[in-house]
């Protein structure tokens, strides 16, 4: 019959180059200091080390899921390729410890210190991270999917003075996500300003008024994703897909969105001041009462588009594609729209007065009268109002060609005055009049006669 454990094993102890296996009481736990020791926390699922200190313990490949570990210290902690599925490890302090390739799925890390950690290609699938601080983590291809990320803090410490970019501090810092899987996440109002994204999956991620602000997204997919209230203001956003995409209320202010994938995007009431659009695709996009001022939309696509309301006054517009975007009401003085594609696009009530007037904008010359309709001549049209005004009583009629003129008819007689009227004036009655057909001998081709001359 086998004996109940002792609260230590010496066997594991008896030889230096043998980890230390744990087999303590829920007290001893509590009060456990290893630190700088390999250490194995294995068994059955459920080991409880609540309030211990690990710091800098070698845990790698360690079984501890559904391990209690609220509290702990682990920083330093050697955690790589660890099974911490469904392990409770709120609360605890793992700064700059190593979780690569670490198996943490629906793991419990609520408000866990996370600072500087390794997180690269670990498995977060549906953990609970609400609060936690990961600022300076390296997530790099780390699979969250259905993570909960809400209120966490993912911030990149911004710049020094003086340190404007990566060649002035090589050796900074920077929170790290870049080709995360972080699809359905759950990152609403997260801080993740001046951090690193670059390609990561936000596919139907919720990101509501997430602090995104300086941060690097270049070539992320993000379709779908709801961003409404999100801070982008300078934001890297080159090549991103937000197709379909919620940023609605969003400021993405100074954002750059060259060549990014804007199809079906809802930008209702979002600030894009001075961003830029470059070969943006945004077919169908709603932009219904967006702030588009000084906004680079040359060329870009937005075709279909819902700008509503939308102001984009001191815009470059030149060469966009426009055609059937609706344009009602939205504010385009001293937009710039030589080449754009306007056709049938509704400019119903906008607005095209300011400085530098519309048309000066599209040919060069200046507009006398600022009060007129601007016109607006897109390729292989004529030119046409760009707004909807009212169509005047009477329409000045063209002067007609020179070659347009009716021919005279051969039995009409010229008229008595013909020859003392100057040649450069025309005659006064366009109508000939035939002599009458009683006057016998009457010649309809016969020379005029000279007054005071006999015949």
């Amino acid at each position: 019959m086998r004996g109940t454990r002792t609260p230590t094993r010496t066997k594991w102890g008896s030889h230096p180059s043998w980890p230390r296996r744990l087999s303590l009481s829920n007290e001893e736990r509590e009060r456990m200091s290893v630190s700088g020791s390999e250490v194995v926390v294995s068994g059955t699922p459920g080991t409880d080390v609540v309030r211990a200190t690990l710091v800098e313990a070698s845990l790698r490949k360690a079984d501890m899921s559904g391990a209690m570990m609220r509290w702990a210290n682990l920083s330093g902690a050697d955690l790589s390729e660890a099974n911490l599925r469904k392990a409770d490890i709120s609360g605890a302090v793992l700064t700059g410890a190593d979780l690569h390739l670490a198996i943490c799925i629906r793991a419990d890390l609520r408000w866990a210190n996370l600072v500087e950690a390794n997180l690269s290609s670990a498995n977060l699938t549906r953990a609970d991270m609400t609060g936690s601080i990961l600022t300076c983590a390296d997530l790099r291809k780390a699979n969250l999917t259905r993570a909960k990320l809400g209120k966490a803090d993912l911030a990149t410490p911004p710049p020094a003075d003086g340190a404007s970019s990566k060649d002035d501090a090589p050796e900074a810092k920077v929170t790290d996500l870049s080709e995360a899987m972080l699809t359905r996440a759950e990152m609403t109002g997260a801080n993740l300003s001046h951090s690193l994204l670059a390609r990561a999956n936000l596919t139907r991620t919720v990101l509501t008024e997430a602090n995104l602000s300086n941060a690097s997204l270049t070539g992320i997919v993000a379709s779908r994703a709801i961003l409404n209230g999100a801070d982008l203001t300078g934001a890297d956003l080159t090549g991103a897909n937000l197709s379909g995409a919620n940023l609605a209320g969003a400021n993405l202010a100074g954002a750059n969105l060259t060549s990014a994938d804007l199809s079906g995007a809802n930008l209702s009431s979002a600030d894009l001041t001075g961003a830029n659009l470059t070969g943006a695709i945004a077919r169908g996009a709603k932009l219904a009462k967006a702030n588009l001022r000084d906004v680079q939309l040359s060329p870009a696509d937005l075709s279909g588009a819902d700008l509503t309301g939308a102001d984009l006054t001191g815009a470059n517009v030149s060469g966009a594609n426009l055609s059937k975007a609706t344009l009602i009401r939205a504010n385009l003085a001293g937009v710039n729209l030589l080449g754009a594609d306007l056709t049938g696009a509704d400019l119903s009530q906008a607005s095209l007065f300011g400085e530098p007037p519309l048309l000066q904008s599209l040919s060069g010359d200046a507009v006398a009268d600022p009060s007129r309709p601007a016109v607006i001549r897109t390729p292989g049209d004529e030119p046409r109002p760009a707004i909807a005004a009212p169509v005047p009583a009477k329409v000045p009629e063209l002067a007609p060609a020179k070659d347009a003129a009716p021919a005279p008819a051969k039995d009409a007689a010229p008229a008595k005055d013909a020859a003392s009227a100057p040649a450069k004036e025309p005659a006064k009655d366009s109508l000939v009049k035939e002599p009458p057909a009683s006057v016998p001998g009457s010649d309809p081709l016969a020379p005029a006669k000279q007054p005071g001359k006999p015949s």
